[in-house]
């Protein structure tokens, strides 16, 4: 499309709607007021105000260019810039011709109101100010107010108490809080104080104002007030028993008796701490809360240190408590002391730069800023030694148990290990200090080098198997004394007041297996010997309990039987009376038998004996020709041989006496040749009479 046709085009505007057209041969804004239609020349262009400058804008844009009028409510205002010079002036429907403007000048037209603006003004709607009774408005003097005097910048406070609906007058401006974002607000909020609570606003100079609740508080112009942690409203001080108030004067005032302040007079800068109060505190001019301090609780294993700011000097504060600090004469670290429990039976040693203490379980003490616990390095292992020692502060000073493992040697240069646990106390005696228990600092070590040497020395000096049957009694002894009255004295290290009162024998074990064995199969043999005493004495208390019963039941039956006898003595009495008349006749007639029979024996035996006589004599003959016999077959014998018989038999009696008199020589200590000497020293050998022992001695020599 040409621009000749752009530019002829036409431009309607509607009621209540205007438009800037500016000729482009002298420059002139012309205000078209609707309803109208512009027809634009070719000397004509629409444009509008953008930044403080006319701009043309396309007239086929629909539209654009054309404003509606300015319009406000009953509840709103206008403020309008650059106001008309004459107040009377009014556009007119249709074309109107600038007229001349009061430029730099702004008015307030309160609505309801409509209007187009003439070339080269503004006006913004604003709404009206509706206001509780606890809202307010800044509002600005930024221009000449009719019927008042009050100088240009100068601000005063609209309250909501006293005013519900406001809209300013030419000359007022309202402020708007410039905390906000975004839409502008006016209306701000006063502060409500409660019971207890206050507020604090800040003037220049360094002013301040401190408002008590309760009440709505509302700034004066040349105040703000001071935020905290976003509020503005702020609780007071609650004043208890349990608590205290750090507080500081920022100038120079004076206190009655009244007041929560004890009476006098207070210079700028002076710390006060207030406490043992109850009720509320509110800051004022005059003074300023540091801040507020709680008491600390501390129960009976708890302690504080606390040090005095004056004199640096520092002390302990110990529970049950709760303390109080004034931060103004003294600082602290939350951190408690150190408090140390000690069980029963136990003791630590408390140490300063200048004291030592022992202090007995079971209590808990809490420790001085310059204390501190000795400690101790104790030999750990079996046997003992100090490549690991343990670290420790605590000492057990009764029912301490040390256990060790020895080796040792016996005089018969036997190798053994002893397991021994001695039972340990730590003593105190008048006129000493109980601190010399950690004079040694591992009494572990001490008590098993010096036990352990008085054991190796003793075992030295006996054989292995006087010390397998009676270590215990023999280390006992060496370590505790001997017994006396069924006590050992036990043994006192000087050294560390350690006293050593019993001491037990866990194991001994010999190194040499073959020793070992040895003394087990003794050990067994008198075992098992003992324990067939024992049985056979059990047999014989049992053979003695039987016959006691049997000797009781035959007794019995002896009364019985001798009560039988008398009545069978009285019945023999009878019958023997009886019996003796009829033996005496038996007796005549076997009398007179026995005659006959032994007249007939006599001559039987007589003619017996006689011929045995004649067998006898014959046998004596062929007894002697037997041996005339032997004798002659002896004599052809030849004499070597019978030396050579001799001598085999001889080695023959040797070597047998040799084999089974060798064990009896070995447990004799004898040799073989004496203890057959001794064995058979009457026995005789040989023709000629010679002992055998001297026999048997001959030939063994000969044989080694």
């Amino acid at each position: 499309m040409a621009e000749r046709d752009v530019r002829e085009r036409d431009i309607l505007v509607a009621s209540n709607e205007y438009a800037y057209v500016q000729d482009l041969t002298k420059g002139d804004i012309v205000l078209y007021v609707g309803p109208t239609k512009i027809s634009l020349s070719n000397t004509e262009r629409l444009v509008e105000l953008r930044n403080e400058r006319f701009v043309p804008v396309r007239s086929d844009e629909g539209g654009v260019g054309v404003a509606p009028f300015i319009a406000a409510s009953s509840a709103q205002y206008v403020v309008l810039e650059n106001p008309a010079k004459d107040p009377a002036s009014r556009p007119v429907k249709g074309s109107n011709s600038s007229i001349e403007l009061t430029v730099g000048r702004k008015i307030v037209v309160p609505g309801p109101a409509s209007f187009p603006l003439w070339p080269g003004q503004r006006a913004r709607v604003v709404a009206g100010h509706e206001l509780y009774e606890d809202q307010y408005l800044r509002v600005r003097v930024y221009d000449r107010v009719e019927g008042e005097t009050a100088p240009i910048g100068t601000e005063r406070i609209i309250k909501g108490s006293e005013v519900s609906f406001y809209t300013p007058k030419t000359g007022l401006e309202v402020v708007p809080d410039e905390a906000t974002k975004g839409a502008p607000l006016y209306v701000r909020n006063a502060v409500t104080l409660l019971d207890g609570q206050y507020c604090l606003l800040r003037g220049p100079k360094g002013r301040r104002r401190f408002v008590r609740g309760p009440g709505v508080v509302f700034p004066e112009a040349w105040e703000e007030f001071v935020v905290k942690n976003g509020g503005r409203a702020f609780p007071a001080h609650p004043l208890k028993k349990d608590r205290g108030l750090h507080v500081r004067a920022v100038r120079a005032f004076e206190v009655k008796a009244t007041d929560q302040l004890p009476s006098g007079k207070y210079q700028p800068g002076q710390e006060l701490f207030l406490q043992n109060q109850e009720g509320f505190f509110f800051p004022t001019e005059d003074l300023e809360v540091l801040g507020e301090v709680t008491s600390i609780r501390l129960d009976e294993t708890e302690g504080l240190y606390v040090r005095d700011i004056a004199s640096g000097k520092i002390r302990t504060v110990v529970g049950p408590c709760a303390f109080l600090p004034d931060p103004g004469l003294s600082e602290h670290d939350l951190k408690r002391s150190p408090a140390v429990t000690i069980p029963p039976s136990y003791a630590v040693l408390v140490t300063a730069k200048n004291r030592r203490e022992v202090v007995r379980g079971p209590q808990v003490r809490i420790l001085e800023h310059d204390e501190e616990l000795g400690t101790l390095g104790l030999s750990t292992g079996t046997p003992k030694s100090d490549a690991a020692r343990l670290a420790t502060c605590f000492l057990l000073i009764d029912g301490n148990k040390v256990s060790d493992l020895l080796k040792v040697r016996t005089a018969d240069h036997v190798e053994l290990e002893v397991r021994l646990s001695y039972r340990v106390s730590f003593t105190s005696k008048p006129g000493t200090d109980d601190a010399r228990w950690f004079n040694v600092n591992d009494y572990v070590a001490l008590l098993c080098d010096h036990l352990g040497s008085l054991v190796r020395a003793a075992v030295r000096g006996v054989p292995v198997e006087r010390f397998h049957a009676a270590s215990a009694e023999l280390i006992r002894s060496t370590i505790l004394g001997e017994k006396k009255a069924d006590k050992r004295a036990g043994r006192d290290f000087e050294e560390n007041g350690m006293h050593v009162y019993d001491v037990e024998v866990l194991e001994v074990r010999i190194l040499d297996e073959a020793v070992q064995a040895l003394l087990e199969g003794a050990q067994r043999d008198a075992i098992v010997s003992e324990v067939g005493r024992k049985r056979e004495e059990l047999r014989l208390l049992d053979a003695q309990a039987t016959e006691n019963v049997n000797r009781g039941i035959y007794l019995t039956q002896a009364q019985s039987f001798e009560q039988e006898l008398a009545l069978e003595l009285a019945r023999r009495t009878l019958t023997q009376a009886r019996v003796e008349a009829k033996n005496e006749a038996s007796r005549l007639e076997l009398v007179g038998r026995a005659q006959q029979q032994a007249e007939a024996l006599e001559v039987t035996s007589t003619a017996e004996t006689a011929a045995a006589s004649r067998r006898a004599k014959l046998q004596q003959a062929e007894l002697a020709a037997k041996v005339a016999a032997f004798k002659e077959q002896m004599g052809a014998l030849h004499p070597e041989l019978i030396a050579t018989l001799k001598a085999l038999g001889n080695q023959q009696l040797a070597a047998t006496l040799t084999e089974n008199l060798s064990p009896l020589a070995i447990l004799g200590g004898q040799s073989v040749a004496d203890v057959a000497s001794r064995l058979l020293a009457s026995l005789p050998l040989g023709p000629d009479g010679t002992d055998a022992a001297s026999v048997v001695q001959a030939v063994t020599k000969k044989r080694g």
